[in-house]
């Protein structure tokens, strides 16, 4: 296997060259410039490197004096398109091995490579030393440093309990430094991974050497005050002096009160870089001599690499629960739910879904990819491989295909949006659910049905009652005039009704409205007016006030002039003595048209206003309690509003209506 560095800014020229080296063979990687392949070609990682010169490309001699600074041993090849001669005797001055020029042919692409691989490998032996240094070992690498990289090697096998490898670090750092007594004071460990921006004030003692246990059970630092709150501000190295008491740098008695209770006099940050997690507070050396500056600052270093280790013990800790925690909502659930990898690869699938794919909860083998319905396998295909963005669907399944499942796919969006991507997938059983939904749809069907029937039964007999009695004085009474006279009104008036009815009925059932008729308001109000007063036996009364030129709309004539008939049929049952409606036309929000009712009756109260558009509510003994609702959805495919006002000390308007203006 030929490794081989790719760097190529254009995306085409990488994909074009790729694609002529077998993968079998050649192992690509690709990076964009120089600067981005620097840590890889000074880690000697490649065979070949191959230098892609784009028309874009700036500097390009620059580019090559780069890479062969990074890696002089490594073959370099150039590709361009087309390039003065002057310039190629540069670019193989400054040591590039081979220039390509396109179009490439594959056989020739491939064996230039590896004559370069030769080449970089005869090179290599020819500056390899004859003689190699000794090891270690041999050449008196010192005995006791081995050691001391020995122990300390000990640590990593507590890696994951910091506490445990602690204790064990300050054990060997004791025995190195020579020093009569060191605790680590540390902040306790995050006890979730959602906790954010935490810093507990408390510092306890996890670890010390040489300190009483009394002491190191009842003391510990805070960030508050003294050594903590010191070292949290300023992550530095605090001292104190050695001898007699004496502390310099300006420490506040807090501070020399803690150092002379632990007997130390040094204080070291522990910090993981980014913020200080700990404290290790130093006694005196047992020989009595003092820390050099130096040996400060290497203990420093030594500080901060322990607060790494801890910090990555406590992130292990904190994803291990997460996992945890994770597998544990997910095998609770009583919905099925798995997740899939981007090689559509079943990473997890709870206990549900076991028994939703297989019909048992263990079979002794994981759960496979094939072993997926198609109705479920396919959706989710299309997902992880070709992006597409997942909907919620239903499929059947069961012995009887009566099983009804609703699957969710939530695809991991990676950051750069590359494909494949790993999904989830929940899939709930909504057998009980649907045929739950479609009782509860059946039941409102034919309480509906019952309903209509009910009120539909109630205005005809209530359109019946004078009829008949007319019909059965009719062969007696047909002579007087007066007779003929009530027969013509009760005629005129109950078949009204019977007629208004019908059409509520017909325009709550109507398909969307055809807005092609342009009207002027104040004369289809006068008209709907005309049309229902008829239907009542008082004498109403219409005034209409115009604050506007040109009130007119685009509409459905005959519809909204229904709609107006039903909000003044309404206004002229409020008073039944003597009803007099006003409408007031003015202009309204967004360049509409607005049209406020007003009737001499009681109006609205907040009770009956919330329920006047909700179909079969009325408050009177005639009437099937339809006219606003229909009025409503009449007016609402006109684009419009309608709204219905109780009356209070600042509104005495009862429905107000606004319509868009027709357009000029």
């Amino acid at each position: 296997m030929i490794s081989v560095l790719l760097i190529a800014e254009d995306r085409e020229i990488e994909t074009r060259i790729s694609e002529l080296l077998p993968a079998d063979q050649y192992k690509t990687s690709v990076r964009p410039s120089a600067d981005e392949a620097k840590g890889l070609l000074e880690a000697n990682l490649f065979d070949v490197s191959v230098f892609c010169v784009a028309e874009s490309t700036k500097n390009a001699l620059e580019e090559v004096v780069q890479i062969k600074r990074f890696s002089p041993g490594c073959p370099l090849a150039i590709m361009v398109d087309s390039c003065p001669e002057a310039w190629e005797e540069s670019a193989l001055s400054k040591g590039v091995d081979f220039i390509f020029h396109e179009p490439l042919v594959a056989i020739h692409f491939r064996s230039i490579l590896d004559r370069l691989v030769r080449l970089g490998e005869t090179q290599f032996q020819t500056v390899a030393p004859s003689n190699p240094s000794p090891r270690p070992s041999e050449a008196g690498f010192p005995k006791a440093a081995l050691e001391v990289l020995r122990d300390f090697s000990r640590v990593l096998g507590y890696s994951l309990d910091y506490k445990l490898f602690t204790q064990h670090f300050v054990l060997k750092l004791r025995e190195i430094i020579r020093v009569n007594r060191i605790a680590i004071f540390l902040e306790p460990p995050p006890t979730s991974s959602m906790t954010h921006d935490r810093k507990p004030s408390r510092l306890p003692c996890i670890s010390s050497v040489g300190i009483p246990l009394d002491i190191r059970d009842c003391f510990e630092l805070s960030r508050n005050a003294g050594i903590g709150e010191r070292l949290s501000r300023g992550n530095h190295v605090l001292r104190a002096g050695p001898e007699d008491g004496q502390f310099f740098g300006g420490l506040s008695p807090k501070i020399q009160r803690e150092f002379e209770i632990l007997g130390s006099h040094i204080a070291i940050p522990i910090s993981d870089r980014e913020r200080t997690l700990g404290v290790a507070v130093l006694g005196d050396r047992i020989t009595g001599n003092e820390f050099t500056d130096e040996e400060l600052q290497l203990l420093f270093l030594l500080m901060e690499e322990l607060g790494l280790a801890i910090k990555n013990s406590w992130l292990h800790h904190q994803l291990s629960a997460s996992h945890k925690l994770f597998s544990d909502v997910l095998a609770s659930m009583s919905s099925g739910s798995m997740v899939v990898g981007p090689d559509l690869t079943i990473l997890h699938a709870n206990r549900a879904m076991l028994q939703f794919v297989r019909g048992e909860l263990d079979s002794g083998k994981p759960l496979e990819f094939a072993d997926l319905q198609s109705a479920l396998a396919t959706p989710i295909y299309d997902v992880v491989e070709k992006g597409a963005k997942p909907l919620p669907f239903f499929f059947t399944d069961g012995p009887d295909k009566k099983s009804i499942f609703r699957t969710t796919i939530i695809p991991f969006r990676n950051g750069d949006n590359r494909l494949p991507q790993s999904v989830m997938v929940v899939v709930e059983d909504f057998t009980q659910i649907e045929a739950a939904k479609h009782f509860d749809i059946e039941s409102s069907k034919t309480k509906l049905i019952s309903l209509i029937a009910k009120r539909f039964a109630h205005e005809i007999r209530n359109a019946l009652v004078p009829l008949t009695t007319h019909q059965q004085l009719l062969d007696q009474e047909y002579t007087n005039e007066d007779f003929r006279r009530s027969l013509k009104n009760a005629l005129e008036t109950e078949t009204g009704r019977i007629q208004r009815f019908t059409d509520q009925m017909l325009f709550l059932a109507q398909p969307s409205l055809t807005l092609d008729e342009v009207t002027d308001l104040p004369s289809l109000i006068d008209e709907s007016f005309s049309s229902v007063r008829g239907q009542f036996g008082s004498r109403p009364t219409l005034e209409i006030e115009c604050e506007i030129e040109d009130p007119v709309v685009r509409c459905d004539r005959h519809s909204l002039k229904h709609a107006f008939g039903e909000i003044l049929a309404n206004a002229i049952q409020a008073n039944s003595d003597d009803p007099t409606v006003s409408v007031r036309l003015a202009n309204g929000v967004k360049d509409g048209i607005s049209l406020e009712f007003t009737d001499n009756g009681v109006g609205f109260t907040p009770e009956t206003a919330d329920r006047a558009f909700e179909p079969f509510f009325t408050t009177r003994n005639t009437g099937v309690g339809l006219g606003l609702t229909v009025a409503q959805r009449i007016i609402d495919e006109h684009q419009g509003e309608m709204k219905i006002r109780p009356r209070s000390r600042d509104n005495q308007v009862d429905v107000s209506v606004v319509l868009p203006r027709v357009d000029q």
